[in-house]
């Protein structure tokens, strides 16, 4: 099943490319996986790991390789023509980390209220 995030872009015309064709100049990309999208860039010699890999920070202890994600999304391409459709991506992207039991997601979003 597709993701409530995957959902909301397909709906506002915002379609996966192939991986394969994702920019590895250190671009940031929202790469998707079967666990959820994950906002990342190619890291060319990224520190404490092995080789070039996409990482979700500059300091990454982990990193992912091309087959590990489905497909790509360049986010400075995303068109988000008003409020409502950025409410139904934000409320896409709660639900999915709650069915993906994404607490790291959830901690953050916890936070950024808080300050509000």
């Amino acid at each position: 099943m597709s993701g409530q995030v995957e959902l909301v872009l397909k709906k506002i015309g915002q379609f996966l490319r192939p991986i394969s064709e994702a920019p590895k100049d250190g671009r940031w990309i929202l790469a998707k996986s079967a666990d959820g999208f994950k906002v990342c860039h190619w890291d060319r010699n990224p520190p404490g790991l092995a080789g070039p890999t996409w990482t979700e920070a500059n300091d990454a202890s982990r990193g992912y390789l091309d087959d590990y994600f489905e497909g790509w999304i360049d986010p400075a391409e995303l068109k988000l023509w008003d409020y409502a459709t950025l409410a139904d991506l934000l409320i896409a992207f709660v639900d999915d980390a709650n069915a993906h039991g994404d607490e790291r997601a959830l901690r953050i979003l916890k936070t950024r209220v808080a300050k509000a």
